[in-house]
């Protein structure tokens, strides 16, 4: 099995994160435009063998029980959570995430997705996001710092092994979008910021266990599993904004296990049972949400061909 191509490299420099709802479009259609998305996207990587044009097609449940005969082990709907602060759930049917070093290219197989279908399709979401200043959130810290950097490890955190059978090198995705409130973020002096991310600005080094916050986001985030090992998730999250618009990062990330991201949110949202929340949610606020899987390149063909 082989992996959808955006997932295992390491983010591109642009890309067009899109979540809809099917509304008026059929399945038929949909799978009719999926397959002129990807021959598309093949036109333009022969066309620009240098724009680095990567793709992942991803389907809520409730679609993926149309699609296919079987589910991932595991695979459910994301839960809005009602703890410190509310994090919201925008439940979609399909899930694209365009990658490439050109915004022209997203902005292209964007417009061949949509093309003659604007009007049966509920758009939840279509994001052009960047890469900013050394991979740096708008708050100015590095984003991903954790993040597995070589192949082997990002594939081990990312993709299902073996044992889940058909579903192997598929993915589950978690996709968020924060805004950011940065007029209030920038009245905090540096030091001040870093306590509430845990990291140095500059270098982006995790502080000392003796002066981390124990409410600052790497200490609610960092979380590890009975062997004392950190729970790992492969992010390709990226900022987004207008400079006199609305500003904030579209986090995605790619799992092989539902749980770890379900683990991470209850600490943020300070339903984990020890009463701590993030306090990096005081300056940016999560506005949908919602979990998807993005199936291996030979089950999606399967699925678009039958």
């Amino acid at each position: 099995m082989t992996a959808q191509s955006v997932i295992l490299p390491l983010p591109s420099d642009h890309a067009r994160f899109i979540s809809l709802r099917l509304k008026d479009l059929s399945i038929k259609k949909l799978k009719e435009k999926l397959q002129y998305l990807f021959s598309t996207r093949d036109r333009l990587i022969s066309q620009h063998p240098h724009a680095e044009i990567k793709t992942a097609v991803a389907f809520g449940p409730e679609l993926w029980s149309q699609l296919y005969p079987q589910v991932p082990d595991n695979f459910k709907q994301l839960e809005p959570i009602h703890g410190s602060f509310e994090m919201p759930v925008v439940a979609a049917d399909l899930f694209i995430h365009i990658a490439s070093q050109r915004v022209d290219v997203c902005f292209a197989l964007s417009q061949a997705f949509f093309e003659d279908i604007q009007s049966q399709v509920e758009v939840l979401e279509e994001r052009a996001c960047f890469r900013n200043f050394e991979g740096r959130d708008l708050t100015g810290f590095i984003d991903g710092t954790e993040n597995p950097q070589f192949p082997d490890d990002r594939a081990e955190t990312a993709l299902l092994s073996k044992d889940a059978g058909i579903f192997k090198d598929g993915s589950f995705i978690f996709a968020q979008r924060y805004a950011h409130n940065l007029e209030k973020w920038k009245k905090l002096k540096v030091d001040a910021q870093e306590n509430v991310i845990g990291r140095t600005k500059l270098e982006s080094i995790e502080l000392e266990d003796d002066v981390k916050p124990e409410n600052s986001h790497v200490a609610r985030v960092v979380i590890e599993d009975d062997q004392g090992e950190e729970l790992a998730i492969l992010r390709h999250s990226l900022p987004y904004g207008d400079g006199q618009g609305d500003q904030g990062l579209y986090f995605v990330a790619y799992t092989n296990n539902l749980k770890t991201i379900d683990d991470m949110l209850f600490h943020m949202f300070g339903t984990s049972g020890d009463g701590i929340h993030d306090r990096l949610l005081h300056f940016v606020t999560p506005k949908d949400g919602a979990y998807y899987f993005a199936p291996s390149e030979e089950v999606l063909e399967e699925i678009l061909e039958n």
